[in-house]
């Protein structure tokens, strides 16, 4: 008769260290310990071993003679440390078991056992203990003070049986992470982030004003755009630049050949100009050429390029100003991509209109279509992103849906043949994002995953090889990411900001206009100077002359208390105390050229541009 034995093994390794440390090498032995490294190797269960956690797995082990043995598993971790040795007494015998043991429970304590069952639960990450072997997972875990610390793990089986502990010595270290980065967008060749702090930061090609700095010039740094602490979401289309404020009002700034700025005109802006008056603005999202925005009570709002139908309102003509779309009031996301339009209810449904040329809207047709039709009958979508010409979507339950172009793999489907209807290409998907020929997205365990276009380094894998199929990377620390047309930003769980591809216009950030094909970390800028946003609601602030020779006047409805003058590089070349409505301001020391006015009110700080003569 075959013997057989039944074993849980619950492995976890945990660092809070600088570095990343995940299991390397596992083995097992019975009895008697041959040494570190001499002994059977354990496979992880998904085949490699790359994790912090990893599930175990061994087939066809060679058991002992009958009777009580112990069964001992050791791990390695990257550095090539070889850790403790977790053993368990196992009752080898000739007869089957009755039943297959499971894990059922799963705790951690810090250096003082508590008892069994009155540790911190630890959850299993598929959120159901019910197998015999179980990754686990738990957030949030309380650190004890610094230095070394033994963390333990026990598990119950199914039986009711708690087992051995399993420990780890950590050296907790206290640091300090980085708080920088809240949010991205990756444009064409430009991009832009919010900080934590709320201030909005531009950089890469500027030729259409869309860094909203008040010039044209490209930037290879982020650099500070206006003075506003308020923002709340930016999005970026080819040229221009659309931004939602914490107050509820909307900003365009960029090319405005068809109308994409929303203004009631086609000439560009060089800094963020406001869009009306309206103030009850909950969600923007922008096309190649054309603008979405969704109001509080569920209305959806476009304007733009119009030439296929993508704003959706039964028309093909081109939209200066936000024109309300349908009547529905249950929109709860948008997204645009190169003449075509996606989103989603609040029912969960999907939704498309606009260019269909490559199967791009989903309804298993070619047929462009002006006004929103439904995209089967599902209710579960939680996510959509357009492409340039692809669709990709994520459903509640974390699988990925893609559609439309596929001929540099963007769709992920292991093909390069373009689809009509949405296909499930992979679970387990936290986060999505479309760029022009690539997709890109977050698994539910922070790793990046990535397929399509890479001929620019775009997936930041060190390659330029493209792929037709989906693609994890290692790390697993990520949590936003944006795709733009060849370059991508992501950002870690320390609000780090890293970006890889295409730079050819300082779309990096890094201070270069050299490509990169690895995720580059940038430095969190520091506040820097750039002008003002332009109002659509009165202001009264008035500098001139503009240009200027020697006096500058300065006048402002509300008290001025200071006026510091800055160059071009952020230096302070002169600073005044005032306490009046007006003042004039000597400026014949300085030499010629463009220098930077912060008008301080006490209630608030405008930055403006003036030209020395």
């Amino acid at each position: 008769m075959k013997k057989y034995i039944y074993s849980i093994i619950a492995l976890l390794m945990v660092t809070w260290c600088s570095a990343q440390m995940f299991v390397s090498q596992a083995e097992y032995f019975w009895d008697t310990d041959p040494g570190a490294g001499n002994g059977t190797p354990v496979s992880a269960t998904d085949g490699s071993f790359s994790s912090t956690f990893e599930q175990l797995t061994k087939t066809g082990v060679a058991t002992p003679g009958n009777g009580l043995h112990k069964l001992c598993i050791r791990i390695k971790d990257n550095t090539g440390v070889w850790g403790p040795v977790f053993t368990n007494i196992i009752n080898v015998q000739q007869t089957l078991p009755s039943t297959i043991m499971a894990i059922a429970l799963a705790e951690y304590f810090w250096d003082t056992d508590p008892g069994t069952g009155n540790g911190t639960p630890v959850l299993a990450a598929d959120g159901n203990f019910n197998g015999t072997y179980e990754q686990l997972t738990r957030t949030g875990i309380a650190l004890p003070s610094a230095g070394l610390h033994v963390f333990n793990i026990r598990i119950k089986d199914n039986t009711g049986v708690w087992g051995p502990v399993f420990r780890n010595v950590i050296d907790v270290q206290t640091t300090t992470p980085s708080v920088c980065w809240k949010s991205i967008s990756a444009g064409n060749t430009h991009s832009l982030g919010i900080k934590t702090d709320g201030t909005l930061w531009a950089w890469g090609a500027n030729d259409e004003g869309q860094l909203g700095d008040g010039t044209n010039t490209a930037r290879i740094v982020p650099t500070q755009i206006g003075t506003a602490t308020n923002w709340k979401k930016i999005v970026t289309g080819a040229q221009y630049t659309i931004g939602l404020k914490a107050n509820g009002t909307l900003w365009a700034w960029g090319y405005n050949s068809v109308g994409q700025l929303g203004n009631g005109t086609t000439v560009d802006r060089n800094v963020p100009t406001q869009i009306g008056t309206a103030a009850d603005w909950t969600d923007i999202a922008s096309g190649v050429e054309h603008t979405f925005a969704i109001k509080a009570n569920g209305t959806l709002w476009g304007w733009g390029n119009n030439g296929n139908g993508q704003l959706g309102d039964g028309t093909t003509v081109n939209k200066t100003v936000p024109t309300q779309i349908g009547t529905s009031t249950n929109w709860q996301s948008v997204t645009g991509g190169n003449s075509f339009s996606l989103g989603i209810r609040t029912n969960g449904t999907l939704w498309a209109w606009g260019l269909n040329n490559y199967g791009q809207l989903g309804d298993g047709t070619t047929v462009s279509k002006a006004i929103p039709v439904q995209i089967g009958t599902a209710t579960g979508w939680t996510n959509v992103s357009a492409g340039y010409n692809h669709s990709v979507a994520k459903n509640a339950n974390g699988s990925l849906y893609t559609w439309g172009a596929n001929g540099e793999g963007q769709l992920g489907d292991g093909t390069n043949t373009n689809r009509s209807t949405p296909a499930a290409v992979f679970d387990q998907v936290q986060s999505i994002d479309a760029g022009w020929y690539h997709t890109v997205g977050i698994t539910t365990y922070g790793n990046i995953f990535t397929c399509g276009d890479n001929n620019f380094g775009q997936f930041g894998n060190n390659t330029t090889n493209t792929s037709n199929w989906i693609s994890v990377g290692n790390d697993n620390d990520y949590k936003m990411v944006s795709a733009g047309a060849l370059h991508t930003l992501i950002i870690n769980n320390n609000d780090i900001l890293k970006a890889a591809g295409n730079n050819d216009s300082g779309q990096i950030g890094d201070g270069t206009t050299v490509q990169k094909n690895i995720f580059t970390a940038l430095a969190c800028p520091v506040s820097n100077l750039s002008t003002d946003e332009i109002s659509t609601i009165a202001d009264h602030l008035k500098v001139y002359p503009n240009p200027v020779h020697d006096n500058l006047t300065i006048s402002f409805d509300k008290n001025i208390s200071s006026v510091t003058i800055y160059n071009m590089v952020g230096q302070q070349v002169l600073t005044k105390a005032i306490n009046a409505n007006k003042t004039t301001i000597d400026l014949s020391s300085l030499s010629s050229g463009v220098y930077l006015v912060k008008v301080n009110s006490g209630s608030e700080i405008k930055t403006l541009k003036v030209i020395k003569k």
